[in-house]
């Protein structure tokens, strides 16, 4: 649902950044971090101007993409629609892998979807295998590769989306983080109203997620999570009449895997690293991973470069999640709940640096760019 600054030159490429924006709404209001009641507590702005529209000497973000992931995934459709060579499937589930043989192309077992009367399981070839496959990935299990890491202790995320006015009525932007030891949450905009459209302002109703923690030891009855989210709301300074149309839990982890590449296979987005979703920064390191993947497929497949290519971009996209997404992911949590000392005073000097200092900006947008490590684009 959020995508962070990097992903619009990476859209850009693609030729869909227009189509994108178009759907999406941009924040270019910054990042707010609040205290449960509400008071801000920093900003990180997105747009390096001020009230007069005169550049302040800090770091201009270009804004935040807010767009629901089933509105992403139709806009993507939508584009391939125009190349012939590309056909989609859904609903064929991957059952495993046959490799074994070098020369010849990978063998993919694959079921088909319910409606199939005939022939329930069909094998597909291909040269090379992008296991996209999710957190529960069924090829990186079937090719022997761990996904080392760990799942947080003590902690379940509920998403609760309700259509309320938290700009109207509560004055906050478009992306927040509450700090609070218990009540810590994120409060967002999806990108769309009741109606579809998507702007937080008209006379419909918004759309936004709210996700806060509970026991892991509660229920995941959807009843039950939906009677205990009426209740947890209340604690979120929400002033007016509000509609909670769904909640559903999740468990939060960092992992990746050993190795993002065997033979033909390479491992991508959450089959290769799973992070929690704290700054969007799961969905936004997936798209950087498809982009360096596409171009070096094209460069290898199309320009005859050597295969080995393919092994340097897996090992670069592992390493860019371990050395930035990860320990990012990981501190951008902690700084919402965390009491320990160190954490404490961690958070007190970025907050600091966010609210006196111009040119901290600069330096997370530095940090950020890390993620995206070398595109792979063909050379110039």
């Amino acid at each position: 649902m959020v995508y962070q600054p990097l992903v619009l030159p990476a859209l850009q490429s693609l030729g869909i950044l227009e189509k994108v924006k178009e759907k999406a709404f941009l924040n270019r209001e910054g990042i707010f971090w609040r205290d449960v009641n509400g008071n801000v507590l920093a900003k990180l702005p997105m747009d390096d101007t001020d009230s007069n529209g005169e550049k302040r000497g800090g770091e201009d973000f270009e804004g935040i993409l807010l767009l629901g992931q089933e509105r992403m995934t139709r806009l993507i459709l939508e584009s391939l629609e125009e190349w012939i060579s590309v056909h989609v499937m859904f609903g064929y589930q991957a059952c495993g892998v046959d490799q074994q043989d070098q020369e010849r192309p990978a063998r993919v077992l694959v079921r088909k979807p319910k409606e199939h009367s005939s022939d329930d399981e069909v094998i597909i070839e291909a040269e090379y295998v992008i296991a996209a496959d999710g957190a529960n990935s069924t090829i990186r299990r079937a090719i022997g590769i761990p996904f080392e890491g760990f799942t947080w202790p003590n902690m379940k995320m509920i998403g609760a989306d309700i259509y309320y006015d938290f700009i109207g009525e509560n004055g906050y932007g478009p992306l927040n983080f509450i700090v609070d030891a218990v009540d810590w949450a994120v409060i967002a905009y999806s990108g769309q109203d009741e109606t579809g459209q998507n702007q937080p302002y008209g006379k419909a109703a918004p759309l936004w997620r709210l996700a806060y923690s509970e026991s892991p030891e509660l229920s995941d009855d959807k009843s039950e999570i939906m009677a205990r989210a009426e209740e947890r709301l209340k604690r979120f300074n929400i002033k007016g009449d509000y509609r909670l149309s769904r909640a559903e839990p999740y468990r939060l982890q960092q992992r990746c895997a050993a190795l993002a590449r065997i033979g033909k296979v390479l491992l991508a987005g959450d089959a290769l690293h799973s992070n929690n979703p704290i700054g969007g920064l799961g969905m936004t390191t997936g798209i950087l991973d498809a982009v360096a993947y596409g171009n070096a497929l094209t460069r290898v497949i199309n320009g005859g470069e050597p295969d080995e290519l393919l092994t340097r971009c897996a090992s670069v996209r592992r390493d860019a999640w371990i050395r930035a997404t990860n320990e990012t992911s990981i501190v951008n949590l902690k700084r919402l709940y965390s009491t320990e000392e160190d954490v404490v005073e961690a958070r007190n000097n970025f907050f600091k640096g966010l609210n006196d200092d111009a040119n901290f900006a600069r330096l997370i947008k530095k940090r950020m760019n890390n993620m995206a490590g070398e595109d792979f684009g063909v050379p110039q």
